[in-house]
């Protein structure tokens, strides 16, 4: 009878974490989207201004929006240093591996969440260039946002590498 009741509590536990797994990445994928649906609204290249990561901080980890709001003061000393006669330190599709960025989000892959994104070149072709980056999560006061992403471009002038290291780089560039 005690085996029974063993067997019964072990197949309970088995139900009970694999639900609790899928509500897990249920609320991890919807953050993803958010995350991205409030990106691609962006109409900003390179860093962000201050009332743009302000309407993303809802979906970003506070370390995150720290290295955004970081990374705007450094742009904005450096545009005074230099009097605005040279390009910023960050140009280009920050949130992307394509220096144009993308139109869309196609999909979330799996647990280590890997991402489809599109963007389709408007003139000429109208060619259309899909790509993979990756999503780093993080569980902050009990919500899931986006922490940092890892830019996998294959392409030669791809973006890559961690978007926190990059930015670092823009805060010590722009003599934060």
């Amino acid at each position: 009878m005690l085996r029974k009741y063993f067997a019964i509590t072990l197949v309970l536990l088995f139900l009970l974490s694999c639900s609790l797994t899928d509500k897990t990445q249920a609320e991890q994928i919807i953050a993803i989207r958010n995350f991205y649906n409030a990106v691609l609204n962006l109409k900003n290249d390179g860093i962000p201004e201050k009332e743009e990561i302000e309407k993303l901080s809802p979906f970003i980890s506070v370390s995150f929006k720290n290295l955004l709001l970081q990374a705007r003061k450094a742009e904005d000393k450096y545009y005074r240093k230099t009097k605005g006669a040279v390009p910023p330190i960050m140009e280009g599709s920050l949130f992307f591996s394509l220096f144009e960025g993308a139109h869309r989000l196609i999909s979330i892959k799996g647990q280590s969440f890997l991402i489809k994104l599109e963007y389709q070149n408007p003139y000429g072709k109208k060619e259309i260039v899909q790509w993979q980056d990756r999503v780093v999560l993080l569980n902050e006061n009990g919500k899931w946002v986006v922490h940092d992403l890892e830019l996998l471009g294959k392409w030669q002038f791809g973006a890559k590498g961690k978007l926190s290291e990059i930015l670092q780089e823009v805060i010590k560039l722009g003599g934060n």
